[in-house]
C-alpha cells in the first residue's frame, strides 16, 4: 500500500471556516426584509447558522411567495445592507489560522479553491479581509451550482474544474451541511470547531461525520494534511 500523500487539492468553505461571518450575513438579510416591513422571528433566522446556501435560505423564508422577489433581488438587498454596515465601520472577522492554512498549502504546491454557499459578491468581500485571493485557483459561490450544501454539487464542480479525483480532495468545513456535502462528494473532510457554538447552544453544528475535527485551523502542518488523506 502506498504511503499517504498530500491532498491533490484543498477545497475551503468560507463562512464559519475562514471568516466568522454568519451574524453579519443574517443581519444583512434581517435589515433588508425589515425595510420591506417584515420582521423575522427566531425560528426563521435559525436557518442562517446551519451552513445553508442562498438557495435554501431563499426557499426557507418563502421570499418569492411573501415579497414577489427573485433570489438575486434578495442577495442584492442583503449585500447593500451589509455594505452600509461596512461603511459604518463593521469588520469581517478572520478566524485564527485561516490565512496560515492557505499560505501553507500554497507553499506545498497544493491548489486551493473556495466552495461557498455565499454569493460571489460576498466572497469577494471576504477575500478583501482574508488577503489570500492570489493563492486561490478560483472560487465558487451560490450562482455557480444548482443545489447548495448538503448536496455535493459545489465540491464536485470544483474537483472537475481542477481535474482532480474527488477522493484526492481535502475539504475544510464547519457546518453539518458542509460536512455532508464533502462526504457525499467522496472527499476527505476536516472540520474546524473555531466558530461552532457549544453543544446545546443555538446554531451548534454536529461535526461528528467529518474524518477529523480540530478546535481551529491554527497550527496545522503538512503532516496534518498528509494524515488527513490516509484511507483516501
Amino acid at each position: 500500500m502506498n504511503a499517504p500523500q498530500l491532498p491533490s487539492a484543498l477545497l475551503l468553505d468560507l463562512d464559519g471556516t475562514l471568516i466568522d461571518s454568519e451574524a453579519m450575513h443574517a443581519e444583512g438579510i434581517i435589515q433588508f426584509l425589515r425595510g420591506l416591513g417584515y420582521a423575522l422571528d427566531a425560528a426563521e433566522t435559525r436557518v442562517f447558522v446551519i451552513g445553508r446556501a442562498w438557495q435554501e435560505i431563499y426557499a426557507h423564508l418563502e421570499v418569492k411567495e411573501r415579497f414577489g422577489l427573485d433570489l438575486p433581488s434578495l442577495q442584492r438587498g442583503a449585500i447593500a445592507a451589509k455594505e452600509a454596515m461596512f461603511a459604518a465601520g463593521a469588520k469581517m472577522p478572520v478566524l485564527p489560522g485561516a490565512v496560515e492554512l492557505a499560505l501553507l498549502a500554497s507553499s506545498l504546491g497544493v491548489p486551493m479553491a473556495i466552495v461557498s454557499g455565499s454569493c460571489r459578491a460576498e466572497i469577494e468581500h471576504a477575500l478583501a479581509s482574508l488577503g489570500i485571493g492570489r493563492h486561490l485557483e478560483f472560487y465558487l459561490g451560490a450562482e455557480d451550482y444548482a443545489f447548495g450544501k448538503p448536496a455535493p454539487d459545489g465540491y464536485l464542480a470544483a474537483a472537475a474544474r481542477l481535474k482532480v479525483a474527488p477522493r484526492r480532495c481535502l475539504v475544510v468545513e464547519d457546518s453539518s451541511a458542509g460536512i455532508a456535502s464533502g462526504i457525499a462528494a467522496g472527499m476527505r473532510v476536516l472540520a474546524t470547531a473555531a466558530a461552532n457554538p457549544p453543544a446545546g447552544a443555538p446554531g451548534h453544528q454536529d461535526q461528528r461525520a467529518a474524518h477529523r475535527v480540530v478546535r481551529g485551523l491554527e497550527g496545522l502542518s503538512a503532516a496534518d494534511l498528509i494524515a488527513m488523506m490516509e484511507g483516501a
